[in-house]
């Protein structure tokens, strides 16, 4: 009995001593409980919130799915007030918001839904106000859109809906208050409107409305039906004898100023001496006469560019000057410079190796024949005493005068 007893109050202290996790606000409002868990960075409605919240704030966070029965099994049965908007939430499932049989206000706005099942707020009887605004609900299909016995108001703002089917709200038997503003529609059916018995305000700003006489139809039955609306088309269309009558084009006749003006002769005399009277025009107004604001900037600009271009040219010749700058060779220019050293290396290495490129010895000058006398038959003999035929080669010219001037 005793352990019963101590297990009981154990569970009430930690029923009682559950404290506000540090990524929220709590306090109340309006005699609720209020917990603001915003900009948080918070990806799941599992923050550790106490059960006891009425007023449950998570926007700006990024929340990207709502799983089936996430509310319910954290035991979050008594929330009146659910704001999830400025999130990332794609998709929802069936029964997603099962067990919110209190929620009042749910606002989904500003997140990615494309598509929802009809009857998916069907686990929350209580909700009077749902607002879907900024989502992607661009495709609807020609079936309900909601099935809701008591929802009231419904916000449709900026949902890049780009028709609206006939049986778009057939099931919302109570809705007071439609927003369908800011978006791709172009047309509009009674057919749409006409479920809607209890309505009694309609928002209709669009910038893509044509004003035609359709459309002004439809903008009179919602007046004749007492609901609270601003007109697009304020401008009365011109009926049908009218557009003939503004077709027509009707011939003026001249009309002489002298029988209607109070003219005299004194003030009819016109002085043609000042008129003929011609002033000389200065230097800047003949300027401004014969050239155009273009013309006078594209002159200044290219003013502008050889004064520079000189001055450039001055200042590099007096730098250059005194910092005696020399222009980087070319590739050519070192090609040259190059083959001139491999050429005179090579002249130098032939000098050492080959000898038979020096001057030709004392010795064989000598031995180089004599031209001999036209009757001189005999034979030359050499300091060898060797005989030499005759030839008919020119000696060489020495080393020294081989090489050139200079």
């Amino acid at each position: 009995m005793l352990l019963l007893l101590f297990i009981v109050i154990l569970s009430l202290d930690s029923t009682l001593c559950v404290s506000c996790p540090k990524q929220c606000d709590c306090d109340t409002e309006n005699g609720l409980n209020k917990a603001s868990c915003v900009d948080q960075n918070i990806v799941s409605v599992a923050v550790g919130v106490p059960k006891q919240v009425q007023v449950y704030s998570l926007s700006r966070n990024v929340i990207s799915e709502l799983d089936n029965f996430c509310f319910k099994e954290l035991g979050y049965t008594s929330i009146q007030v659910l704001d999830l908007s400025y999130n990332q939430i794609f998709w929802i499932g069936l029964h997603a918001f099962s067990g919110l049989d209190q929620l009042v206000d749910l606002n989904l706005s500003n997140n990615r839904i494309r598509y929802f099942p009809s009857d998916i707020f069907w686990d929350t009887p209580q909700l009077d106000i749902l607002d879907l605004s900024s989502n992607i609900l661009e495709t609807l299909k020609n079936e309900p859109l909601i099935m809701h016995n008591k929802l009231q108001v419904l916000n449709l703002n900026s949902c890049r809906i780009k028709s609206l089917p006939d049986r778009l709200f057939t099931r919302l038997p109570n809705l007071k208050k439609l927003d369908i503003s800011e978006n791709y529609l172009v047309t509009l059916s009674l057919d749409v409107l006409r479920p809607l018995r209890k309505l009694n305000r309609l928002e209709l700003r669009n910038d893509y409305w044509p004003c035609n006489a359709n459309f002004i139809a439809i903008e009179t039955w919602i007046v004749s039906r007492g609901i609270a609306y601003e007109k697009f088309c304020k401008k009365k269309l011109p009926t049908m004898s009218e557009k003939i009558m503004s077709m027509l084009h009707v011939e003026r006749k001249p009309v002489d100023i002298g029988e209607i003006w109070n003219l005299t002769a004194n003030n009819t005399t016109i002085d043609l001496s000042i008129c003929n009277e011609t002033k000389p025009l200065t230097p800047f107004q003949k300027f401004d006469r014969n050239f155009s604001a273009l013309q006078a900037f594209v002159i200044g600009l290219e003013i502008g560019l050889a004064i520079g271009i000189i001055a450039t040219y001055v200042w590099l010749r007096r730098v250059c000057g005194q910092l005696r700058c020399r222009r980087p060779q070319s590739r050519r220019e070192r090609r040259r410079v190059r083959r001139e050293g491999d050429m005179r290396n090579h002249l130098l290495w032939n000098a050492v190796v080959h000898t038979n490129m020096e001057t030709p010895p004392i010795y064989r000058r000598q031995v180089l024949p004599v031209p001999s006398a036209p009757f001189n038959s005999q034979p030359t003999r050499g300091r060898e005493g060797n005989t030499n035929v005759e030839r008919s080669e020119t000696p060489p010219p020495p080393y020294h005068e081989c090489r050139p001037s200079g």
